[in-house]
């Protein structure tokens, strides 16, 4: 065979295809390559995990805290909290220099957030607390990515208290006629909400213990919730109170033009949670609801963090894929016709979804003569390999299972910064330019020995 690189190319050329097979979700991209070998599958897959910037916040600066939770094991956490950034929208660090020569930060190549939170003595104190830090930040220009009762269209969801106000509370206010004060018949409706929600729940192993019902309750108003898209923490009553500190709680600083660059209510942006997903724009964490901390009262958390671009290969943090994995495209051959029982054996209990039932008709001649169905190929595509029909003394002597060496079908998930159908574009501009890089060494090399004769 010719083993020639112009040959190499051609065939690369007319043999190269690459089409889209599902997209389970908006972050999951399924997608064959046909015509290349290992090495260029394995190449791009490496390419996707470790070579594709993104941006994942790099310098934490802790300024006070109090909390259980170590500065570096709270900066750990937040460095791995995936931010809703397009690292093609900004620079790589160090291309701007300050007047000694030295790199500096700009709104080109650096996003700033801030975390200030504290922990009140209960409930109601909490809640005066943070109306006046939020009211503080907004003041110093502060930006929240999702604004849960904005979200909410209605402000019923409590932020961070691990804790939700419950609607039913407040439609009861008309029924129960005049209270003596505002405070006395919130208590008198919570307590009503409360003993309806224990009424509609089930009987449990631990007969509705405090931990049971808190975990109950949390269950019940995240069902009824559903469109809040925060997360409910479990509280229990006998404890002390405790403050549950989420990614929403993460304050964008905007730095520069970063404020019209990237504006904050943006319909084509959204943002997800365990629940739903609401349209927002703005630089935020791409999951508002992963917990980051837990305070109790008098504790307090301040820091400032700065992200910056990054790839896979110096920290997992800056990985733009979740998983990126490949599998060759299974062969199946049906080497001798499987009739009848063994037919649907094979179809419905050893290989589901690969093979189909094909009728005979009463009047068929030859092999099929006398027998009902036969199994037929029809979809290798959802063959694991397992080769669980080898267990079948007939079906092991009438199949033949192998895998084409130049077929892959890979399977890309998203993080959520980029699309997965982005990241393999980029993958690919990535293994572009290491090519010419080689062709270029190459090209310098061979000048140079030929100068040299």
């Amino acid at each position: 065979a010719d083993t020639s690189p112009s040959t190499f190319l051609a065939a690369l050329r007319s043999d190269l295809r690459i089409r889209v097979l599902s997209r389970p979700d908006p972050r999951t991209l399924v997608f064959e390559l046909v015509g290349v070998d290992a090495s260029f599958a394995n190449a791009l897959r490496r390419i996707m995990i470790a070579e594709i910037p993104t941006v994942a916040l790099e310098y934490i600066y802790m300024w006070n805290n109090t909390g259980l939770i170590h500065d570096e094991v709270l900066s750990h956490r937040l460095g791995l909290v995936p931010l809703n950034v397009d690292p093609r929208l900004f620079d790589e660090y160090g291309l701007d220099v300050d007047e000694n020569g030295e790199a500096a930060a700009t709104d080109r190549n650096t996003v700033v957030f801030r975390l200030n939170v504290a922990c009140g003595r209960n409930e109601r104190e909490d809640e005066r607390l943070e109306r006046k830090m939020e009211e503080r930040w907004r003041n110093e220009g502060l930006v929240r990515g999702l604004d849960p009762k904005k979200a909410n269209k209605g402000g019923e969801q409590e932020e961070g208290s691990g804790s939700s106000k419950k609607k039913k509370s407040k439609n009861k206010k008309n029924k129960k006629g005049k209270a003596k004060n505002e405070e006395g018949a919130k208590e008198e409706d919570e307590e009503e909400v409360e003993e309806e929600d224990e009424e509609a729940l089930e009987p449990s192993v631990m007969g509705l213990s405090i931990a049971d019902k808190a975990a109950s309750h949390a269950a019940v108003h995240a069902a009824s919730n559903a469109n809040v898209g925060t997360t409910i923490a479990i509280d229990e009553p006998s404890r002390p109170f405790t403050k549950h500190i989420y990614t929403h709680h993460l304050l964008w600083c905007p730095q520069g033009d970063q404020l019209e660059r990237f504006p904050l209510h943006n319909d084509d942006a959204t943002t997800t949670t365990t629940t739903t997903t609401t349209s927002i724009g703005g630089i935020r964490p791409i999951h508002e609801d992963i917990l980051l901390a837990k305070l109790r009262p008098g504790q307090v958390i301040e820091l400032e963090a700065h992200a910056r671009k990054g790839t896979g290969k110096d920290h997992a943090k800056f990985s733009p894929v979740a998983t990126a994995s490949y599998r060759l495209m299974p062969q199946i051959e049906i080497t001798r016709p499987i009739y009848d029982d063994d037919a649907e054996e094979l179809v419905n209990w050893f290989e589901p979804g690969v093979f189909s039932l094909l009728p005979i008709p009463s009047d068929a001649e030859g092999e099929d003569a006398g027998h009902r169905v036969k199994a037929a190929v029809s979809n290798p595509y959802a063959c694991t390999m397992s080769r669980n029909f080898m267990r079948h003394p007939v079906l092991k002597e009438r199949i033949k299972m192998s895998r084409i060496p130049n077929h892959f079908i890979f399977e890309v998930e998203s993080v959520g910064m980029m699309a997965p159908g982005v990241i393999v574009a980029e993958a690919l501009k990535v293994l572009k330019e290491k090519c010419e890089r080689v062709v270029g060494l190459a090209d310098e090399s061979l000048a140079a020995m030929m100068g040299g004769v």
